[in-house]
């Protein structure tokens, strides 16, 4: 027979219903919803019925839990002016309730349905004996019926089984299925509904209470699944991130996700790993590791992470990230596009070429704006020419639309500081398909040249950048047209810049060749100084040139 919570529930409205007192264990493991199934039952089924509730976590005298009870079953259906009566005066909480439970008579806890709850939080101030010793009471002598929520696995048998005689007449295991402890807070998710009941199911996951912080992370990015509707793999993305860091919270509070992630990468990069942590490994259980093979923290996931430390969403860094992906998504479909077009050229005999350039050339056409950021130079360069052999009758056109879509790849490697061979090799390619082009690049390069030596602080960075990098692009061919006019001005503008030359001087990087022309100009420029400056600075270039003599030469 399978006991479902149904059948648990129908056997215990029996239970309830019935005249006679009786002891019921319900006992189930942590956050399986004990307590939240026990209230829906009283509030449901039960509402009319004299009840009391009483948790044990925090409570240190047996005479606390007799206050809370006899405030709790007197102040229900009128039952206020009794307390008046048999005490005297009414103060609630404010009265001195040293009440023993012999004060009342025994019809007036007849049928009243007692539950104690949180067994396995109690404090070591108070003995679980004496608390046992309450409820045997309360059910033999005051006729109550006794509910006792607990968990066995967290409670010492010894204690336990000294009064379950008396106490427990049925004992109920409460094991739910993830299914039926998705159904109790299923009314909760707002948002993205159709995720986490597939994913508690695959980690066996029927803890309510990770359930609840699972869907309140949910419920809490809620703003972005109208915009993501139609794009289920950025959707799939963002929800599995929320799904595995909650779950992942939930279980184990203070994560770090960082370390988590390095820790996963080791295990992938080394499968024999001996460095072993089984809590990462238990928790590593609850990711989905993609293609990545390991728990890879993309931005999405650090916005996830982000949002469990404080509880506040991020959305303005997610929407970018989004943003982002939806663009390479779009970006990709196009490539796609074209490569579908030049494939069927080449083997779809049926595929004519008028066809093929028809197609081609409205693609591009229709993505010119953007062309830059889907395809490479090379590739472009590639239709382009495919567009001319195939469609001879409209060459100039293809040249006229080529030339500038080429004038903003230049742009776009022009304005980077360098350029790996490969790039120059493309440079070289773009400027060979006309001398338009070729003309283009020399006056760009120009200004831009002109513009990366305009200022003190450019100046700076050319000098500083190759000695913090160990290496170097453009920057000896731009050092060299700095002026020894501006040079000197510098000096004189920000005692910083001399302290940077000096750096410069001295590093062994700026010692070559390519940088000599520049290092010449900043001595010719300190000399100057100290023969035409007045007497305190011809001092203060004097002492720079020593110093550059033995750093130099030592």
């Amino acid at each position: 027979m399978i006991i479902t919570t149904n059948t648990i529930q129908e056997r215990l409205i029996e239970l309830l219903n019935s005249s006679e007192p009786f002891g019921i264990a319900l006992n189930g493991k942590w956050g399986v919803g004990k307590t939240f199934f026990w209230n829906q039952l009283i509030k449901e089924k039960f509402s009319a019925k004299k009840t009391a509730y009483i948790s044990l976590f925090g409570v240190e005298t047996i005479q606390q839990i007799k206050n809370d009870l006899l405030l709790q079953i007197y102040t229900q259906n009128g039952f206020v002016k009794k307390i008046k009566d048999k005490v005297g005066s009414f103060k609630l909480y404010g009265m001195d309730i040293s009440l023993a439970l012999s004060w009342f008579e025994k019809k007036d806890f007849e049928n009243v349905i007692v539950c104690f709850d949180d067994f396995e939080r109690i404090s070591d101030k108070l003995k679980l004996k004496d608390v046992l010793g309450l409820i045997s009471e309360l059910k033999e002598q005051k006729k109550c019926t006794v509910v006792l929520i607990l968990n066995k696995d967290k409670l010492k048998e010894d204690d336990l089984s000294k009064y379950k005689d008396k106490i427990v007449d049925y004992d109920f295991n409460y094991e739910p299925t993830v299914v039926e402890s998705f159904s109790l807070i299923k009314d909760n998710l707002k948002s993205f509904k159709q995720y986490p009941l597939e994913y508690f199911q695959r980690h066996e996951i029927n803890n309510i209470r990770i359930m609840k912080r699972v869907i309140n992370a949910l419920n809490d990015y809620a703003c972005f699944e109208e915009s993501l509707k139609d794009f289920k793999d950025i959707e799939k993305e963002l929800v599995e991130n929320i799904l595995e860091i909650s779950t992942i919270n939930a279980l184990k509070l203070s994560v770090d996700f960082e370390k988590l992630s390095k820790y996963s990468m080791q295990n992938y990069l080394d499968k024999k790993n001996k460095e072993k942590n089984e809590d990462y490994d238990q928790l590593l259980k609850y990711i989905n590791f993609g293609y990545s093979g390991y728990f890879y923290m993309s931005d999405i996931t650090y916005n996830v992470v982000d949002y469990i430390k404080n509880s506040i969403v991020d959305k303005d860094s997610l929407q970018q990230s989004i943003n982002e992906r939806i663009k390479k998504q779009k970006y990709s479909s196009i490539e796609e596009q074209i490569r579908k077009c030049t494939h069927k050229a080449r083997y779809d005999l049926n595929y004519p070429y008028n066809q093929y350039t028809e197609d081609l050339s409205a693609i591009l056409e229709s993505n010119k704006e953007t062309l830059t950021e889907i395809i490479s130079a090379d590739n472009f360069l590639f239709y382009i020419h495919q567009l001319q052999e195939f469609d001879s009758e409209n060459i100039e056109k293809y040249k006229a639309f080529a030339i500038d879509i080429l004038k903003k790849y230049l742009c776009i490697e022009l304005e980077k500081d360098r350029h790996p061979s490969w790039i120059k090799q493309t440079i070289h390619n773009i400027k060979s398909f006309d001398i338009v082009l070729d003309d283009y690049f020399n006056s760009f390069q120009t200004s831009t040249k002109n513009e990366k030596i305009s200022s003190l602080e450019s100046v700076q960075n050319l000098m500083l950048n190759p000695i913090k990098n160990s290496s170097w692009g453009e920057e000896p061919d731009l050092l060299a047209q700095v002026e020894e006019d501006d040079i000197e001005q510098y000096f004189y503008q920000d005692m910083s810049f001399i302290y940077d030359s000096l750096t410069f001087l001295t590093d062994s990087t700026s010692k070559y060749g390519d940088f000599q022309i520049f290092r010449n100009k900043i001595l010719n420029v300190i000399k100057k100084i100290s023969q035409n400056g007045n007497k305190d600075q011809q001092i203060k270039m004097k002492k720079v040139l020593e110093y550059l003599k033995e750093e130099l030469n030592g």
